[in-house]
C-alpha cells in the first residue's frame, strides 16, 4: 500500500481544506518554521493511531475556526495499491464522529502503526543531556525518546516503553495517605518497576534475538563511523524513601576500529551519538514483522541534530534498509533541502518535493502555503515555475526563474565535463563564466556537447533582453511577452541538447 492522496482540513496549522499528491512517492518537505510541516507529521501520525486509540479532535482543532466551521474536519488518506495489491484507490478517513481506519476484515492500518515509525527531532533532545558524570547514560535517550513509543507484545505487553516508565514514575510520585499507606505504595511502586524492568531488559539480553544491538549494529556500520556498541542496563530500583528511582541507567562500550574505548564520554561527540540513537531507532523498527501491506516511515526534522557527515548516510540507508517503505522527510534547514532536491532527488522517481511556506491571512493568523514541485528534475521545476508566471502574466518572475533554469543548466553539464575558473567567492563565478567555457568546449570538442549554432545565437541574443536585465531592477527594461516566450522556449531547447 502507498499513499496517493492525503487530504487535511481545519487540524492543527491547517486552516480549510488542503489537498497533498504524494502520488505513491517518498516526500522530501522543506518548511519554514511554524509553517504545517510538524502538522503534516501528526496528522499521518494521528490518522495511523486512530486505528487503534480514539483520538481527542477537539484538542487538535485550528483554533481559529468559527463556532460554524467546528466539527467539519477531517484527516482523510488515499491509497493505491490497495491492501490487496490491487491497483485500486482506497480511501480511508478519521473525523471526529467516525473513523474507518479499523474495521472487520481490514487491519491494515492498525497493522501499520505497531512498526512506530514516527520520528520526530523531540525525541533526540536529550542528546545533548546524556553525559553525567564522566559516563554516557542513555536512559533518557532511549525510553523518553527514541524508544520512547516501542511496543512489542512479547516485550512490553499492551503498552508502550515510555507507558511502562510513566506508570513507574506515576507510582513513586503519589502522596502516601490513611487511605493509601506507605505499604501500599510500595507494592504499587515494586510491581510497577517490575513490569518496566522485566520488558526493558529483554532489549539488552546478549543471548536472545530481541537484543537491541542485533537490529542496530549493522544500521549503524553504515554511518561510517567504525564504531561497535555494546550496551547495558543497570535495572531501576525504588530509594529507601520509595519517593524516587535510583540506578537506572544505560551504559555504553565503545570500540573503534576494534579497540576498546576507556573513556566513551569524551570520544561519542554528538555526530557519533546522534547516528547511534538514529540507528536504534531504525534498528528496532526493523525488528518488527515486516509483512505487512502498510509500511510508512516519518522523520521528522531530525537533520537538526546531524551534521553533513551523517546526513548523506542517512539518506543511504533509508535507500537500502527501508525500501519497502514510504519515507517521509521534514526539514526547516533550505539550503540542505536545496542541495538533496538538486543531486540527491535530481531524476530519482521515487521522491517527491513540497515547500511550506507561512502566511497571514485577513484576519491576522497564519495558515500554512504549500507549493508541490511536480517534476523530479530540479531544473525542470524552473522552468514550469517560469511557465506557470508567464501564463499568470508576472514577466518579471518568469524572467527570474528562467535565468536560474539557465545558470543550473550550465553548471550541472559543466560539472565534472568543461573547465571553468573557480573562485572561492561563489558569488563571483558568474553566469557568463559558465556558459563562454561551455561554448570553447563545444568548439574544441564538438561530439561531445549537442549545443547547436541556433541554439546559442538564441540564448546570446536573450541573455542581453531577458535573462540579465528581467534578475536586475531597471525600471526602463521594456517587458515583450514575445521575448519571455522566446526565452522560455530557448532554455526548453538548451536543456535537451545537453542533456540534463
Amino acid at each position: 500500500m502507498k499513499i496517493k492522496k492525503v487530504e487535511i482540513r481545519d487540524y492543527k496549522a491547517f486552516y480549510g481544506l488542503n489537498k497533498f499528491n504524494v502520488e505513491g512517492k517518498n516526500l522530501f518537505i522543506y518548511g519554514e518554521n511554524g509553517s504545517g510541516k510538524s502538522s503534516f507529521y501528526y496528522a499521518l501520525k494521528d490518522f495511523f493511531q486512530s486505528s487503534t486509540e480514539t483520538l481527542s479532535y477537539d484538542e487538535t482543532e485550528n483554533i481559529f475556526l468559527t463556532k460554524a466551521q467546528k466539527s467539519k474536519g477531517f484527516i482523510k488518506v488515499t491509497f493505491n495499491p490497495d491492501r490487496s495489491g490491487a491497483a485500486n484507490d482506497k480511501t480511508y478517513t478519521v473525523k471526529k464522529s467516525s473513523k474507518d481506519t479499523y474495521a472487520a476484515g481490514d487491519t491494515s492500518i492498525r497493522d501499520a502503526i505497531k512498526l512506530k515509525s514516527f520520528l520526530t527531532y523531540k525525541h533526540l533532545l536529550s542528546i545533548h543531556h546524556i553525559k553525567r558524570d564522566n559516563e554516557i547514560d542513555l536512559f533518557e535517550l532511549l525510553v523518553k525518546g527514541v524508544l520512547k513509543h516501542f511496543k512489542s507484545v512479547a516485550i512490553t505487553g499492551t503498552k508502550e516503553l515510555g507507558e511502562l516508565w510513566d506508570d513507574v514514575e506515576v507510582a513513586t510520585g503519589k502522596e502516601t495517605s490513611q487511605a493509601f499507606n506507605i505499604t501500599a505504595k510500595k507494592k504499587e511502586v515494586d510491581e510497577a518497576i517490575d513490569k518496566f524492568n522485566k520488558a526493558f531488559k529483554k532489549l539488552f539480553d546478549k543471548t536472545s534475538i530481541e537484543n537491541i544491538m542485533k537490529f542496530t549494529q549493522p544500521i549503524l556500520d553504515k554511518f561510517g563511523h567504525n564504531i561497535e556498541i555494546e550496551l547495558n542496563y543497570t535495572q531501576a530500583r525504588p530509594n529507601a524513601a520509595y519517593n524516587a528511582i535510583e540506578r537506572n541507567y544505560v551504559r555504553a562500550k565503545v570500540k573503534y576500529l576494534g579497540k576498546e574505548i576507556p573513556k566513551p564520554h569524551i570520544f561519542l561527540n554528538e555526530a557519533r551519538l546522534s547516528a547511534i540513537a538514529i540507528s536504534i531507532y531504525l534498528g528496532m523498527v526493523k525488528r518488527h514483522v515486516q509483512g505487512i501491506p502498510c509500511k510508512v516511515l516519518f522523520l521528522d526534522d531530525i537533520f537538526i541534530g546531524l551534521d553533513i557527515s551523517n546526513r548523506l548516510p542517512l539518506l543511504k540507508i533509508l535507500d537500502e534498509e527501508f525500501p519497502n517503505y514510504q519515507v517521509f522527510i521534514t526539514t526547516y534547514d533550505k539550503p540542505w533541502y536545496e542541495f538533496v532536491k538538486s543531486t540527491y532527488l535530481d531524476g530519482n522517481n521515487s521522491w517527491k518535493s513540497f515547500e511550506f511556506y507561512a502566511r497571514r491571512t485577513r484576519k491576522g493568523f497564519e495558515i500554512p502555503i504549500i507549493r508541490e514541485n511536480k517534476s523530479n528534475s530540479h531544473i525542470q521545476n524552473y522552468i514550469d515555475k517560469a511557465e506557470y508566471y508567464f501564463n499568470q502574466a508576472d514577466n518579471k518572475a518568469a524572467g527570474v526563474y528562467l535565468r536560474s533554469a539557465f545558470e543550473f543548466i550550465l553548471k550541472r553539464f559543466c560539472y565534472e565535463k568543461v573547465p571553468v575558473t573557480f573562485n572561492l567567492d561563489s558569488s563571483k563565478m558568474k553566469t557568463d563564466t559558465f556558459w563562454n567555457a561551455l561554448k570553447k568546449f563545444k568548439q574544441d570538442k564538438p561530439t561531445k556537447c549537442g549545443l547547436t549554432p541556433a541554439t546559442t545565437a538564441q540564448i546570446d541574443h536573450y541573455t542581453s533582453l531577458v535573462l540579465n536585465p528581467l534578475s536586475h531592477h531597471d525600471i526602463n527594461k521594456h517587458e515583450i511577452t514575445t521575448e519571455i516566450q522566446g526565452a522560455l522556449t530557448t532554455i526548453k531547447t538548451l536543456k535537451a541538447e545537453l542533456n540534463v
